[in-house]
Order: structure tokens, then sequence, then C-alpha cells
């Protein structure tokens, strides 16, 4: 066998001990102010969430629900086969992206797990 780097043609492998990783030594501590700390630790503003579960609240109760038609009924609202409408529902990936680029504006909006049953 020739070695490709340098074209020698006696090329012999030699014995080498494996690489043990016992963990790298820890970082040395950065001083941070206090202020930024307690940005970074604390929770979501609850002003926030709260307004964050208002709008998805109205838009689950404003939306029809098309479930796995997503991307079909978003198509033909689209093209002006079906009533123009607020819709929701599930798309893969490869379906968002061929809606976006037919010009058929999509948003993900995660919908937290207690708000996917019925309203009440």
């Amino acid at each position: 066998m020739t070695c490709p780097l340098c074209g020698n043609a006696h090329v012999v492998k030699m014995p080498s001990a494996p690489r043990l990783n016992f963990g790298a030594p820890a970082p040395a501590p950065v001083a941070v102010p206090a202020e930024a700390k307690q940005e970074v630790m604390t929770t979501p503003d609850a002003a926030m969430q709260a307004a964050l579960m208002k709008m998805v609240r109205h838009v689950l109760a404003n939306t029809e629900d098309v479930g796995e038609r997503f991307a079909e009924e978003a198509r033909k609202i689209h093209y002006g086969e079906s009533a123009e409408r607020g819709i929701r529902g599930q798309a893969s990936r490869e379906e968002t992206e061929a809606l976006l680029e037919e010009g058929i504006s999509v948003l993900p909006l995660p919908v937290p797990k207690g708000l996917k049953g019925p309203l009440q």
C-alpha cells in the first residue's frame, strides 16, 4: 500500500494508545453583574405568558381545525377553490416549505397541551 500523502510504499501501522477523556477541566468563573444574573434566571414575565395564552385561545376560538388536511385546505383557500376562512392544523416541514414557496403565508403556533382539548 502506498501512502497518499508522501508516496512511500513502505507504510506500517504502529500501535497507539486510546485517548481517554475523563472530563475537561472546569472553566474559570466569569464575573457577571448581579442584575444580569436576575434577568437570565427569572421565569418568563406573568403578563407576557397571559398575553400569549390569550392570543392562543383567540386563534383556537376563531379558526377551523382541519387537522392533517391543512396544506390541502390552505391551497384551496389561496387559489379561490374554497371560501376564505381562518384554519389551523398540522403540516410536515416539507408541506410547510412548499406552501411558503407557493406564496401561501403560514405560521407555526405551538399550542400548550392543556388547550388542545375542547375550550371551556
